[in-house]
This record gives C-alpha cells, structure tokens and sequence, in this order.
C-alpha cells in the first residue's frame, strides 16, 4: 500500500534529489515503446555494438526484433529526416535519400527448439531500395500490415568534416562534486568557413546511449581562432549515477550470474537476486555494460533464432521511503521508458517490490528508477549518484550553413570516464 513518507525522509533526500536530478533535457521527440508482442529490438551498426546508433553514410546499420505473436505478419519501414534538435525537416525525400522507403522487410526468420515462439525480422539499410545521402539526424519507423506503429528508432548519420576532442572530468561546482560529472570537449573548425559559430554550430550531449540525456551544450566557453573550448559550464554537468546491475540468462536451465534459481513452467523462470537501495551506502566499483544488453544462448548456435525467453524477476527490498513512489526496472533493453510493463508492485509475502518481464537470453544491464506521485521522475533514488561511476559520453556535431536548410552532422566524439580520478 501508498504510505505517506514522513519528515525525515523529506529532510534527508529532497536535497538529495536537487544534487543528484540534473539538468532538464531538451526533447523534441519522445521515445516510443513496441506493443507486448514486438521484443528483443537491436539497432546497432554491427553485432557487437551496443554504443550509440551512429553510422557513417553508407555504412551499415541493422534493426533486429521479435514478434512473440509468430503469425506471419508483414511489416513495412519507413525513415524520417529531423533536424539537429529531432523537430521536423523541410527537406524533400529526394534531397536526403536515393530510392524508396515504405517497403515490406523481407529478412525474416522462424525460431527454432524454443518454447516461446517467435518471428525474427531484420532489416538493413542502406539496401539495394533504399540508401541515405545527407547526414544528420533520422527516425526509423516500422509498421503492421494495418498500419499500426510498432517501433520507432532514432539514428544519426555522420559525414566527419571537424575534428572533436572529448574528456571527462569531475564536476568543478562544490554542490555537486560528489554526484555529477563534466563533459569538457574542443573542436576545431579548421576547414570550414564557419563566419558566426554560434549560430551554425549547435552541439549535444547523450549520456550512455541513452536519448532522454540528449542536452544542448549551448556557447562555447571561449573561442581561439578555428578552435571552440566547452569547459566546465553547466549544460555539460551530468548526473553520475551508479553502475548498473547486471544477471546473465544464457544458460537456461541453471542459470548464470545474479540468478538466484531458475524454475520451469509454460516458460523459465529466471529469479533474480533481490537488491537494496544503494543511495546513501558507499560506492562500490562493479563492471557493466551502461545499461545495453548482449543477446545469446549456451543452447544453440544462432542466438537470434535459437536463443529462448525467460520470465524474469525482480525484485527490490522495501524500505519506507519508498512506498510514496512509483519505481521501474529500466535499461537498453526496453529504452529506458518508463510504463506500467516494467512497474514493480509491492509483495506482502516477499516484503520486496517486484516485476517480472520476459525476456530473450542474454546479459542484461539494468537499474530502478521512480516516479512521485505528482510525476516527477527521479532516475538515481534509489542507485544514488557517485562521481566515481564508469559511463560514457558521446558528444555530436551540427552545422548548417547560413541560408541552408538543414542540419548536417559532421562530428561524433566519444568518451568514457573510466579514468576520471586519475
């Protein structure tokens, strides 16, 4: 049941929420999250990436999903072009793209050996129908046969004309150097006839491929010539948060790390080990992934048609504070959207909160999230936020011409803040 959290707990975390909450996040564009049916969604320029979806033109890029329902649906793609700030271009069609879009996916496979049966789709572009031509910012879009939405993905395409040099630092402002971290980076525009930077430059931030972070870094901190400095200012001041949880369901039957058991029922049962708060309790470095998710399985040889799904459990211990507040398991694997799929549900028996998700094999990184009841989100309650904390940063750049009429992206930059003690 809703308590009413008492005035302790007011005194001791509202500051807490200050430090650790951030910066709002400009955004023009939501994320969208799939109908029951349609999981497992992977976007990435190769197998091995679970960085940002950034691909050079003509590089490749794959979206990969699951349709649990495995009745042969047709579904269909379509791409969007936005401009630096994911509001719609007024480019035509011609202008950034060769060929078609709206066309019917034709890469689909059956899963085989599994309980749970499903549809494997994957799509591929740029392919023989449909290239893009101009860099900057897209949304992918897949439809049902009904034209009904099932998966919208942001993307960015890059065409690299400046060079960007990123660094990580720890936050210089007292208030918050023990939770946040800064983003310092400079770029040169030599090459480019750049007459007023400030206005056909803009640069954001994205904090551990994760779009809700995407910031506006505003002006430079200074200028010298060709070369633009961003240090030490406000808008690159990110929360540091914690290092995500992990478990690891490639093998089925036993399970692998932080399964506590596995039981067998219509399909496994994957019983995490329950986890307590970690605000308020001392840092503790623990490798991760920064949220993504590995799909594979020890039972087969291609894990996207072989790999099963597991139900999942998760589980939070209770403590007071809590019960005035609505709390999320969240990671990549579900985009960090927050809804009722993933809203944990307080268990008299268990005196933990718990969600139980299906989910395809794999090593999975995710962490809890809240929400107040007058909807307020609050991402590092119950984590905590810890300067220390292993993430990584990518920083993009936009240039539009004067008199243009788009938004080109000509330099990605990445940085991790691994060493940011040293």
């Amino acid at each position: 049941m809703i308590q009413k959290i008492n005035s302790y707990w007011r005194i001791k975390h509202n500051l807490f929420l200050l430090l650790v909450s951030g910066l709002c996040y400009a955004q023009n564009l939501q994320e969208f999250a799939p109908p029951a049916h349609i999981k497992t969604v992977l976007f990435n320029t190769s197998l091995d990436n679970n960085g940002l979806a950034v691909a050079a033109l003509d590089e490749e890029i794959t979206l990969r999903f699951d349709d649990t329902n495995a009745d042969d649906m047709a579904y269909y793609y379509t791409l969007e072009r936005k401009n630096a700030s994911w509001e719609a271009s007024n480019l035509f069609r011609a202008e950034y793209m060769e060929g078609y879009d709206d066309l019917r996916i034709q890469n689909f496979s059956y899963s085989v050996g599994t309980l749970q049966p499903y549809i494997h789709y994957t799509l591929t572009l740029p392919n023989a129908q449909t290239r893009i031509t101009k860099s900057g910012n897209y949304v992918l879009k897949i439809w049902d046969e009904d034209r009904n939405l099932v998966i919208q993905r942001r993307f960015v395409v890059l065409d690299p004309k400046v060079n960007l040099g990123v660094r990580i630092q720890r936050a210089q402002n007292m208030d918050v150097i023990e939770t946040h971290q800064s983003v310092q980076f400079s770029l040169s525009t030599e090459g480019l006839n750049i007459r007023l930077p400030e206005q056909e430059l803009q640069i954001f931030v994205v904090q551990n491929q994760q779009w809700q972070t995407w910031t506006n870094v505003g002006k430079p901190t200074y200028t010298m010539g060709n070369k633009l400095e961003f240090t030490h200012k406000l808008e690159t001041l990110f929360p540091a948060g914690n290092e995500y949880l992990f478990f690891d369901t490639q093998e089925l039957r036993s399970g692998g790390g932080n399964v506590a058991y596995v039981l067998r029922d219509e399909l496994y049962q994957s019983i995490l080990n329950p986890q307590w708060v970690r605000s308020g309790r001392p840092y503790t470095f623990a490798p991760d992934i920064n949220g993504a998710f590995w799909i594979n399985t020890f039972q087969g040889a291609d894990p996207f048609t072989e790999a099963d799904y597991t139900e999942v459990l998760f589980s939070l211990f209770a403590e007071d504070f809590l019960f005035d507040a609505e709390h999320f398991v969240v990671g990549n694997f579900n985009q960090h959207i927050k809804n009722e799929t993933n809203k944990l549900a307080y268990n008299e028996e268990t005196g933990r909160f718990e969600v139980k998700i299906a989910l395809k094999q794999g090593i999975y990184n995710y962490k809890f999230t809240s929400r107040d009841l007058e909807g307020n989100d609050y991402d590092h309650l119950i984590s905590g936020s810890y300067w220390p904390t292993e993430n990584s940063y990518w920083v993009l750049v936009y240039y539009r011409k004067l008199g243009a009429r788009c938004d080109e992206l000509i330099a990605v930059g990445n940085a991790s803040s691994a060493n940011i003690g040293l």
